[in-house]
């Protein structure tokens, strides 16, 4: 199987220098998404400022979308890294593995979040009325716009990591 080679530092571009050091200082390392993405001189500041965007959503329901997107696209870097931030943020094994599977018994409004998410993915929002779930459930215009957001901000690292088969360097997500 092919992989990308992972950047070491060296021979990057200057503002590629700076994002090297600044997950280096942050994180004590450079997650290798990162690195691979430094093979581009613009591709890790353009993804790097759409990803830390505002978003009218909490860490949870954004953590929430990536490791539903990750579990529908089967990418398994995403997923481990998703896992990990997740349970940074407060949820525990049980729940990540209902939220992956889209059935969250823990909480009703995030689970209409979920519902909604993996309907878009497959492609049937419209068919299950789940746009109407949320609005339901509290959610509001901004916010809908804000998880469609975060679905193609999924998106973008779960086949930056699947196409390259950028090598996982967080702890292996149970599959």
């Amino acid at each position: 199987m092919i992989t990308i080679d992972i950047p070491n530092g060296e021979d990057l571009s200057t503002e590629n220098k700076n994002f090297w050091m600044y997950f280096e200082e942050r994180l004590g390392r450079v997650p290798n998404l990162y690195a691979s993405m430094m093979h581009s001189k613009n591709a890790l500041s353009n993804y790097y400022q759409f990803h830390t965007r505002k978003v009218s959503l909490t860490k949870k329901e954004t953590e929430a979308i990536m490791l539903v997107v990750s579990e529908e696209n089967q990418s398994f870097y995403c997923l481990s890294a998703h896992t990990m931030i997740g349970k940074l943020n407060g949820f525990s094994d049980e729940q990540i593995m209902q939220i992956r599977q889209g059935q969250v018994e823990f909480d009703h409004r995030l689970n209409a979040l979920i519902s909604f998410v993996k309907s878009v993915i497959a492609g049937r929002q419209k068919e299950l009325n789940l746009l109407e779930n949320c609005f339901n459930a509290g959610y509001n215009q901004e916010n809908i716009i804000d998880i469609l957001h975060v679905i193609g901000d999924g998106y973008m690292t779960n086949y930056t990591t699947k196409v390259l088969n950028v090598p996982i360097d967080f702890p292996i997500a149970e599959k």
